[in-house]
């Protein structure tokens, strides 16, 4: 038996083995199946939050709104849609909790690290003073207002109320540096002087509000870090000791290593991984070395960042990716998580409304405040009153930081929900109608003389003309460098020459994290690696060119960041602001090596064809062949031989006015073909319509004839060593044929664009046109197969019809 027996059994455990390990495996195998379903749906929940917090952005920012509003409506939408916020499982609400928890320390240290305490709170300019007064007057009207509200009612249910009821006017003054700059850069006001003043308040205020929020967090902390009371003037005093003795560690000890660092990682050359590695090990470890003495890490990585060099590459690479990480992923994440938290039925619902109210209105009366205390200074010390108030409508702003404060003190029980929504929805408010003021201001500051036509035939004799050129990168700057030498000579204007030359650089999500303020003219500025290492070439080129230039001219640098779409308004804006007469802009197509042009930038014609549109001033556009060649000043190989083509129209006139300009260059040999033909192009037909636009083709042809007159005898007859060819032609197809015939013998065709030119020169050509912006007679000159070597200007006369309030385009002056 027993050796029967001994066999089954045997069996029968290995059986229950077999069992238990199948059992196991399939335990196992469910198990990592859930982790995976469960790590997908947290996938495809965040990545349906990002996307859709980016398709409202879309929509909203034509609005000019921040894309915070678009994160903080996708939050809001999520956590009070019940069926949307029943899809959202709870550990994806935690895992956006435990991220969202690392932005705000993440947010204050590049904050910080952007900020020079030592230029920003320099007296010499208005703007630290109007900063604190504005502070002033913020905390003051808050602080006053709700005492007086808690002695006529019951008081609002806030546990320790002086410190809380401080932080709170503390926030309600701050502005949002941040904000401010961005939403200033994107409506266009950044080179006016309200913007840039704007922002330089607005970083004296986001400075000095936040270390009194930092100065407060460490005083108010009441528990020493190891859990046990104790005595809080102790306790806050070590905190302080302890943060100053860290601050000064980090200037004595951590900046001179950064600085090393920097200095063996120069421009030009990819960063070493192993110095990356440590500054960011360096950075984190010394943000969260505060929890050992109870200070918040938050606050002490603001502290941290403001210590830091905020100059150097280092401190660029980490403006850089953090601004970048936060935009994109963190702060929609963040701004989510608060509005699935906000419930706004509880303010209607809530058992004592009259707590809501009266936080509102305290809320509203320190914003009042702070208005009151802006608008008073600044029309004291000389600044129009409207003006001043659309200022202290800007330093209104509140932002991320606000939302934080709010949020995190909820948190920690300090304040309850309601009385956060409600500081919630003053911070939101400040932001939403910020383009009206915008609006307002652009107003204000493009206010111009109506009717002053801007364009090289109305130049003064004996003024200074002053061009703006347009660059896309360093491969535009020969271009430039030689149409600037070229100018130089000025002809019988002869006042000098002023070239502002802009970096035109688009806004994309990577360029955006790296704005911070600027100096001189610009309010901003530009710190990701590539776009300041190219706009350092261009420098260095313009400033090598100027050194060797002489006297009688003047060369400035500008800033354009925008997408391509509105990339016009700045141009636009900054022709306006320094009275440029013509804006000289490179064409979107570029030549290659085996002598045609490529397919071209999409984006650069589209900024091409709207300043053309809306232009304050005469625009020409660059077709670049052969001028990159040189870089010299003699333009003895670049535009030695150039041709000026005359057809008729006020574009052709503006096309001869700078080719004058120009022939005065020893080194420019200039010759001018007028096209002619003996039938008058005249309409036919019965109608008033018709005999207007006889009438004014007649007028037309007669300034034509006056102009050109004007110039032959001044610079073909009068010894100025100009060419002169005519040609009698009778169709379009003649006047191709004479073009083709030139090939070879120019390095520069000048040329009118003809946007409004009736003839039957150029009759038929529009219709098969590839490049409509250049015009009939440009675009034949620019095609692949006219030539290889000759580059073409085409000319457009600035829009007089803009600058008159008129019915009829006849009443306008030629």
């Amino acid at each position: 038996m027993s050796r029967n027996n001994t066999p089954t059994t045997a069996s029968a455990t290995a059986i229950a083995d077999n069992y238990t390990i199948s059992i196991g495996r399939t335990h196992c195998s469910l198990l990592s199946s859930s982790i995976g379903a469960s790590f997908s749906i947290f996938v495809v929940n965040i990545v349906v939050i990002l996307i859709s917090c980016k398709v409202v952005h879309v929509f909203l920012r034509r609005l000019g709104q921040h894309q915070m509003i678009s994160d903080f409506i996708i939050g809001l939408t999520v956590g009070n849609v019940i069926i949307l916020r029943s899809s959202m499982e709870e550990h994806v609400v935690h895992s956006i909790a435990h991220i969202s928890s690392i932005a705000f320390a993440l947010y204050l240290f590049v904050v910080a690290l952007e900020m020079d305490p030592k230029t920003i709170l320099r007296f010499s300019g208005p703007h630290t003073r109007i900063a604190i007064i504005g502070i002033i007057s913020t905390i003051g009207v808050t602080l006053f207002s709700y005492t007086l509200i808690n002695r006529a009612a019951p008081s609002l249910p806030i546990k320790p109320s002086h410190p809380i009821i401080s932080a709170i006017s503390i926030s309600l003054a701050a502005t949002s540096s941040p904000i401010l700059t961005r939403l200033v850069t994107e409506l266009k006001i950044h080179k006016s002087e309200i913007g840039r003043l704007a922002v330089r308040t607005a970083l004296a205020n986001d400075l000095l509000c936040t270390s009194l929020m930092c100065l407060g967090v460490a005083l108010y902390t009441f528990h020493s870090p190891y859990g046990r009371t104790s005595s809080a003037a102790i306790s806050a005093t070590l905190r302080i000791l302890v943060i100053a003795v860290q601050a000064w560690l980090i200037l004595k000890l951590i900046n001179p290593v950064l600085r090393k660092i920097n200095d063996r990682n120069p421009e030009g050359k990819p960063i070493r991984g192993l110095d990356m590695a440590a500054v960011c090990g360096v950075s984190a470890l010394l943000c969260y070395c505060s929890t050992f003495i109870g200070f918040d890490p938050s606050f002490n990585a603001f502290v941290v960042g403001l210590c830091l060099p905020r100059d150097g590459r280092m401190s660029n690479f980490l403006i850089g990716r953090i601004n970048f990480m936060l935009s994109t992923i963190m702060l929609p994440l963040y701004l989510v998580l608060v509005g699935i938290s906000c419930d706004f039925g509880s303010l209607i619902r809530a058992e004592k409304r009259s707590n809501v109210y009266k936080m509102m209105i305290v809320g509203l009366i320190g914003a009042v405040g702070k208005i009151t205390g802006t608008v008073v200074y600044s029309i004291r010390h000389g600044m129009k009153w409207q003006e001043a108030v659309a200022l202290a409508l800007l330093l209104n702003i509140k932002g991320y930081f606000h939302i934080f404060c709010a949020h995190n003190a909820a948190i920690a029980g300090v304040i309850d929900n309601n009385m956060m929504m409600v500081m919630i929805l003053i911070a939101i408010g400040t932001v939403i109608p910020t383009p009206l003021v915008v609006a307002f201001i652009v107003r204000r500051a493009r206010a111009r003389e109506r009717g002053k036509p801007m364009g090289l035939q109305w130049s003064k004799p004996g003024g200074e003309i002053r061009i703006l050129v347009g660059l896309h990168g360093p491969e535009d700057v020969p271009m430039a460098v030689n149409m600037i030498e070229a100018m130089r000579g000025l002809g019988d204007v002869g006042g000098g020459l002023a070239a502002f030359v802009v970096d035109m650089v688009e806004m994309t999500d990577k360029a955006a994290a790296t704005l911070v303020h600027g100096e001189g003219m610009e309010a901003v500025t530009v710190k990701d690696e590539g776009i300041v290492e190219m706009r350092e070439q261009i420098g260095s080129a313009l400033e090598a060119y100027v050194g060797e230039s002489g006297e009688g001219l003047t060369v400035r640098r500008m800033l354009a960041v925008s997408s391509f779409d509105n990339m016009h308004e700045d141009i636009c804006s900054a022709a306006q602001d320094c009275l440029a007469v013509l804006v000289i802009l490179p064409f979107h197509r570029r030549q290659l090596l085996d002598g045609t042009m490529d397919a071209g930038h999409p984006g650069h014609c589209l900024l091409n064809q709207k300043v053309l549109q809306f232009s304050p001033c005469s625009v020409a556009i660059l077709v670049n062949r052969g001028l990159h060649r040189s870089i010299s000043s003699s333009l003895s190989t670049a535009i030695q031989n150039t041709c000026a083509v005359f057809i008729g129209g006020a574009d052709d006139r503006e096309a001869l006015a700078f080719a004058s300009l120009i022939s005065h260059h020893p080194a420019v040999k200039l010759t001018v073909l007028r096209f002619l033909t003996e039938a008058r192009n005249k309409p036919s037909g019965p109608g008033r319509r018709v005999l207007a636009a006889a009438g004014k083709q007649e007028i037309e042809h007669k300034t034509d004839d006056e102009f050109f007159m004007g110039f032959y005898e001044r610079y073909v007859e009068g010894g100025k060593g100009v060419g002169y060819m005519e040609k009698n032609v009778e169709s379009g197809a003649e006047t191709v044929a004479t073009l083709r015939a030139l090939e070879g013998r120019y390095q520069l065709f000048i040329v009118g664009r003809g946007k409004d030119r009736v003839s039957v020169l150029t009759a038929g050509m529009s219709e098969w046109a590839e490049c409509p912006e250049l015009g009939p007679i440009g675009d034949i000159l620019a095609a692949s197969d006219f030539s290889v070597s000759a580059s073409v200007m085409v000319v457009q006369q600035g829009d007089v019809a803009r600058g008159f309030k008129v019915i009829d385009d006849e009443f306008l002056p030629l």
